[in-house]
């Protein structure tokens, strides 16, 4: 059974959710104009970890351009647009209390700026690491294994002292399921995989994060 309503703590994922768009890795992948589909095959086979597909995915932006400053990965996720209506159902959410979170697999320098602008409270989510100077080393910083994101909302509710029934996840991809199955309401959000509106409470299919509202309030 869903979750009585006004949890508190709501938990977002960011690409296809909080960000309109489908994946920051993908996102600049097409902006550099190359694809990681054998590495996320290789990857989804399970023949390396998080660490490894990270490395497998900055290696083809080394190949274009040798080295690359950490400022122009960002400036290209600085233009993935909000979700329409995300700041709104956020700033209505902490109006009533509600903690609010990010657990995403995507990079750093686009979770961060929708948290900050939407007002999330907690924000986990994958980093480049950087030199001294501020160029990609060619490793990543996990915080949210993309096959990991249970055991990531289980910690973080932990963390904060509450239950299954005190929480709510909002997602749209399969890996969001996983989320799913450790709070007590389930929203899919135009869902991409048929599997994640599968295990959701409830569904929605409008571009508007305002529509998670009546589920939760």
């Amino acid at each position: 059974m869903p979750a009585k309503k006004n949890p508190k703590l709501v938990i977002f994922d960011c690409d296809g959710v909080l960000a309109d768009s489908d994946s920051s890795w993908e996102y600049v992948h097409r902006h550099f104009g190359v694809n990681n589909n054998e590495a996320l095959a290789a990857y989804l086979r399970g023949e390396f970890d998080d660490y490894e597909f990270i490395r497998r995915d900055i290696k083809l932006w080394f190949g274009l351009f040798g080295r690359i400053h950490i400022s122009k990965i960002t400036k290209i996720l600085g233009t993935v647009p909000l979700m329409p209506g995300a700041p709104e159902a956020v700033q209505e959410l902490r109006r009533r209390g509600i903690k609010t979170a990010i657990v995403s697999a995507g990079l750093e320098p686009l979770v961060s700026r929708v948290a900050r602008t939407c007002g999330i409270d907690i924000s986990l989510s994958n980093g480049l690491v950087t030199d001294a100077e501020g160029f990609l080393t060619g490793e990543g910083m996990v915080q949210v294994p993309l096959g990991g994101k249970g055991v990531v909302v289980r910690e973080l509710m932990a963390r904060l002292g509450l239950q299954k029934d005190e929480c709510a996840a909002i997602g749209d991809r399969i890996w969001d399921s996983m989320m799913f199955d450790e709070v007590g309401t389930k929203i899919a959000f135009n869902p991409a995989d048929a599997e994640v509106g599968d295990c959701a409470d409830f569904i929605i299919h409008k571009k508007d994060l305002r529509e998670v509202l009546k589920y939760l309030l």
